[in-house]
Parts: C-alpha cells; sequence; structure tokens
C-alpha cells in the first residue's frame, strides 16, 4: 500500500512539471511542419520536399530537427513514465490514453529521426558539390584566356570573348568588362553589372573557360544585331577587313535587316566615334568607295528595318502573312507557290490582291492564274500590305 501511494505520488509531481512549470520542461516544441493522421493514430512528416542545395537553409533545418527529435524524445520518456505509473494503480482509461500518447510521441520521434537523416545527407552532398565548385572557380581570369559568355534573358550577347591584354573583354552595346584578377563568380557578377547598368533589366550570366584545343587567338571583330550569327569574328591572318567584306563572310544577316543604316563603333581604338553607312547601297553597286576599313576590336551594329509585309488567304496551303524586303519584286502567283500552292478547290480564274489606296479604302486587282499559266496575261506585282485572295470554286467538278 505503501509502495502504491509513492508510485502515485511521483506520477503527480511529474504531471505538475509538465503542465504547472512549463519554465522547467527542458525542450520547447519548435515550428517543423508534421503532418497528422488521426485515422493511423501517427504523425507523418509532411509530404512537401523542400529542395536541398542550399546549404544555411539545410543547416537551419538540421538544428530545427535536432531540437525537434530532442523535445519528442523527453515527451515520449516522460508519456512512458506516466503510462507506468496509471497502469500500476490501475487507472485503465489513463492507462489506455498515455499508451496511445507513447505510440503517438514514438512515431513522431521515428518521423523526424528519419527527416534529419535525409537533412543531413542533402547536407554533406550540397557541401562537397560546393566545395568542387569552389575548386573549379577559384583560379583567376588571366590576359589571353577565351570566356564563353551566356545570358539568358538575350542570347545575341552569347558567345566566346577572348580576355585583352588590357584585362577586359569587349561586348557589343556594351564596351569593356575588367575581368581579369577575377574567378569565374566575379566575372560573372562583373558581366551581370555592365549588362544591367546599360542595356537589361535583369540579367542571368553563365561564363565558361573555353579550354586547349577550342580556344581561338586572333584580333576581333563584334557582331550586333541583325547578324545570323552575332558574336565575335576573328580577322583571318594577312587579310584587312572592309564593313562589306565582314558582313558577307560572317555568314550574312537576318530578313529585318536595315543595311541602309549600319553602325561601326570604334571601341578598342578609343575614338569614342560612331559612323553610319549604307550597304545596300554598296551592294547595289552605287557606292564602292562608301566601304571602310575595320580595325581589331570595332563593333557593327545592323538595326531592323521596318516591317513590310504581305498577306496570302483563302483556298492556299499555307495562310499568313511573310516579310516582302526591300527591293523585292514579288508576284502574287508567286506569292502562291512559296508559300505551298494551291490546296483542294482553289478558284485559280478569281484570285485577286486588295490593295489600299491613300484614300484609306482597298481597291481589287483580278489575277486570273489560269490566264497568266499561259501567258495571256501578267501578273500582279506585290507592295507592303497587299492581300492575296484565293477563293473557293463553287463547284468541285
Amino acid at each position: 500500500m505503501l509502495l502504491l501511494t509513492a508510485a502515485i505520488a511521483f506520477g503527480n509531481s511529474l504531471l505538475a512539471q509538465d503542465t504547472a512549470a512549463p519554465g522547467k520542461v527542458p525542450f520547447k516544441k519548435t515550428a517543423v511542419p508534421l503532418a497528422t493522421s488521426e485515422s493511423e493514430g501517427r504523425v507523418r512528416p509532411s509530404s512537401v520536399k523542400k529542395p536541398a542545395g542550399d546549404i544555411e537553409d539545410l543547416t537551419e533545418k538540421k538544428q530545427t530537427l535536432e531540437g525537434e527529435a530532442h523535445y519528442a524524445k523527453a515527451k515520449l520518456d516522460l508519456a512512458q513514465k506516466q503510462l507506468a505509473v496509471q497502469t500500476a494503480g490501475g487507472n485503465l482509461e489513463a492507462a489506455d490514453r498515455l499508451n496511445q500518447e507513447t505510440k503517438d510521441w514514438q512515431a513522431r520521434l521515428d518521423a523526424t529521426r528519419a527527416q534529419l537523416a535525409q537533412v543531413e545527407k542533402d547536407l554533406d552532398d550540397a557541401t562537397q558539390g560546393q566545395q568542387s565548385a569552389v575548386t573549379a572557380s577559384n583560379e583567376v581570369i588571366v590576359p589571353g584566356e577565351t570566356l564563353e559568355v551566356f545570358v539568358n534573358e538575350d542570347p545575341s550577347f552569347n558567345g566566346r570573348y577572348q580576355v585583352r591584354r588590357g584585362g577586359y573583354i569587349i561586348m557589343p552595346q556594351v564596351g569593356r568588362i575588367a575581368v581579369a584578377g577575377k574567378t569565374i563568380p566575379g566575372a560573372e557578377a562583373a558581366v551581370k553589372r555592365a549588362l544591367q547598368s546599360s542595356q537589361l533589366h535583369h540579367a542571368s550570366v553563365l561564363i565558361e573557360r573555353v579550354q586547349g584545343a577550342d580556344i581561338e587567338n586572333g584580333p576581333l571583330i563584334y557582331l550586333s544585331g541583325e547578324f545570323n550569327r552575332p558574336g565575335q569574328w576573328h580577322i583571318p591572318t594577312k587579310i584587312t577587313p572592309t564593313l562589306v567584306n565582314v558582313i558577307l563572310s560572317s555568314g550574312g544577316t537576318t530578313d529585318k535587316a536595315d543595311l541602309t543604316r549600319v553602325r561601326v563603333m570604334r571601341i578598342a581604338a578609343n575614338k569614342g566615334v560612331v559612323e553610319e553607312v549604307n550597304v545596300q547601297k554598296i551592294l547595289d553597286g552605287g557606292g564602292l568607295t562608301s566601304d571602310i576599313t575595320l580595325d581589331e576590336g570595332d563593333v557593327i551594329t545592323i538595326p531592323a528595318g521596318p516591317s513590310s509585309l504581305v498577306y496570302l488567304t483563302g483556298n492556299v496551303v499555307r495562310q499568313g502573312s511573310f516579310p516582302l524586303k526591300a527591293g523585292e519584286k514579288l508576284s502574287a502567283y508567286g506569292a502562291i507557290l512559296q508559300n505551298g500552292g494551291f490546296a483542294r478547290f482553289a478558284d485559280q480564274a478569281g484570285v485577286y490582291v486588295l490593295r489600299a489606296v491613300p484614300d484609306g479604302s482597298k481597291v481589287r486587282l483580278p489575277v486570273n492564274v489560269k490566264e497568266i499559266k499561259k501567258g495571256r496575261r501578267a501578273d500582279v506585282q506585290l507592295q507592303s500590305g497587299d492581300i492575296v485572295v484565293v477563293p473557293e470554286k463553287f463547284f468541285s467538278f
């Protein structure tokens, strides 16, 4: 009887410590979210999986889970002691409740330890990855190296840039960016600042070294704007480049290029001069003496010209709009053939062109393709804004 009385008194003192004296509880409940499953009577980890890799976040999460594990272990030990007391006292209702509570705390402890083990593994992986990245990128950049730059927001800045003797790279529309003496992350930050200060609202920059046989040495000219292949252009040995020669040798220009307003910036020569050249006039044979000689480091920029479109609709294979280049001669029948030809049931004799006139209205120009094929009628030469309409036959036989 004395033993039973002592056991009950010991249990009541433990309960009093847990409820009436919260300041004496050795561990506080943390904010780690653990989703519960009432139907299974246990606790399971939250199914929300956060990405690993951020060492600070993983370290903080590890500390939080360690605190949660200590707290769950302390509550489990207390519940087990209370269960022993109530079982010894024959209080079956309280013993059942404490038995379930013991199972809950055990499940919570197991789940927290499983999460902790995974976080510790992720932390080890992230730490090793960071060490490898630091080892790979801690070598400083020196003049003579070639760097490959990738800008996610504007691929026209992508390309290989040689680090000049002065320790900088020259990027079109930006100018010199000092990179020598910096690590790869430092160079990425420098290029990002330069782009965001003058060209882009936000820039995501990735730089990689070009190693070994991939490195192309030699003087460079930089191509920007409506080139088919913008970026760097290496000046061939013993060749004096001219503007027209570089445009043709570098792969040409896009359909949007306005060759009447090509600009050349003399950045590397410290001249601070921008020259504008009508390359289209030179190509047409009317201004051969206007071609200019280029120097190492010059930047050629070809702007986009005004949009000039014609439209194709009706019973054709491909409907839609397509550009009409300046000076290009294209007929209505030619436009149909370039876009796949006639579709089934097309009325070739009823084709017509809608053309806007100065008063705002449109005139209808007939295009009898059957007669054009036989050479009996001239085709209609298209102008910007023309709409070629191919109607359907009323009868298909």
